[in-house]
């Protein structure tokens, strides 16, 4: 369909195509109301049929529209013509960072840092005020030509339902980018857009994506399954803060990852001063992966039993006893003996108390039967 020269709510003027996505064309437009230049993205025909897919794609880009950030691009009107869904946002002159990788390959690391800080603060505040990406790539990264990172499309990810992706492969150019639990179809968080921030920069600094197979199901499967070669043995230069960062944001396990973008924030902004510094936490998950066992309630209670003893050898004391009651019998050994003798007695008489009444009522009953 050609929408070159259409007005849309008597308002936009459409005036050329500009770009092309797995769910909407781009277009260059011009407000009439406000006499300037906009950026309208129109959902394919293809999505307009699925009424439930529509109305999360309305309520979404609503909630996109009240986020106000430097490096987000600011939306400005959502609405439907002639059954053309559409987004009215900020027009950004630039390049997406997926053209800069193609373009230039490996880029410098400290302005890669600086990029995925840019990044790291749209999320930090999307994050706040309870809004996912879900779908956080080179693609949906713009980059001004001034050098400012623009996060685009928050939300519109959450309004894709499976049948959708089943029905059209929306999502598929953005398998390579997904989380664990996002390529299994779970629960995603702000966890997850941290991890796929993880493998932009990956990409930024090795000029490729950790995991690559002929299809998007075996990408998942290695998303989910397998450890990514670290990416300083691909490019050298990479300093060793910045590397762990990135193993860490690409932790299978969501709790082992940087738990919010605050915490990525301050490692990537520390990692320009201390670009060799070793102040990168890296927790390893015991139970998370497909190729180790997943630990019972009794093993973690063994193992706990085992790191007791082992305290216990290495610092040569004693167990300390546990509650009120052992730290009294502690202190109080001779009571405690006495405690015990007295029990053991009031046991003693309680069993003799108990044969003496089945004599008694044994030589009853013999007496009533003689009569």
């Amino acid at each position: 369909m050609n929408l070159i020269g259409k007005m849309l709510d008597n308002r936009y003027e459409i005036l050329e195509k500009i770009g092309n996505g797995g769910m909407a064309t781009v277009y260059k437009a011009k407000c009439h109301v406000l006499n300037r230049f906009v950026a309208i993205k129109i959902l394919k025909d293809e999505f307009t049929t699925d009424t439930d897919f529509i109305k999360r794609f309305n309520s979404e880009a609503q909630a996109a529209a009240s986020l106000t950030h430097p490096n987000i691009v600011s939306i400005f009107d959502v609405g439907n013509e002639d059954n053309l869904y559409y987004i009215v946002m900020e027009l950004i002159q630039g390049k997406t960072l997926k053209e800069i990788i193609t373009e230039d390959g490996i880029l410098s690391w400290k302005w890669s840092v600086n990029i995925a800080i840019q990044i790291a603060s749209a999320l930090e505040v999307a994050h706040k005020n309870n809004i996912i990406h879900r779908d956080i790539k080179p693609h949906n990264i713009i980059i001004t030509e001034d050098g400012i990172a623009k996060v685009t499309d928050f939300g519109i990810a959450k309004a894709v339902s499976n049948s959708t992706i089943t029905a059209f492969g929306t999502t598929i150019g953005s398998v390579h980018y997904f989380s664990p639990e996002h390529a299994k179809g779970g629960f995603t968080d702000a966890k997850s857009d941290l991890y796929s921030l993880g493998i932009v920069l990956y990409e930024m600094l090795t000029a490729r994506v950790p995991f690559d197979a002929d299809t998007p199901v075996s990408v998942a499967l290695k998303q989910v399954q397998e450890e990514p070669v670290e990416p300083i043995e691909y490019n050298e230069q990479i300093p060793t803060s910045v590397n762990s960062i990135i193993l860490k944001a690409m932790q299978k396990d969501p709790n082992c990852r940087y738990q919010n973008a605050t915490e990525m924030l301050e490692d990537l902004s520390r990692s320009l001063k201390e670009p060799d510094g070793d102040f990168v936490e890296i927790r390893k998950s015991s139970g998370n992966s497909p190729t180790q066992k997943i630990p019972t309630i009794y093993d973690m209670d063994f193992d706990k039993k085992e790191e007791r003893k082992a305290k216990k050898a290495d610092t040569n004391q004693e167990e300390k006893p546990k509650g009120k009651i052992g730290a009294f019998f502690a202190k109080h050994k001779m009571l405690k003996v006495l405690v015990i003798l007295l029990v053991a007695i009031a046991l003693f008489f309680r069993s003799n108390v108990r044969n003496i009444g089945v004599i008694l009522q044994t030589r009853r009953n013999s007496n009533s039967e003689s009569c």
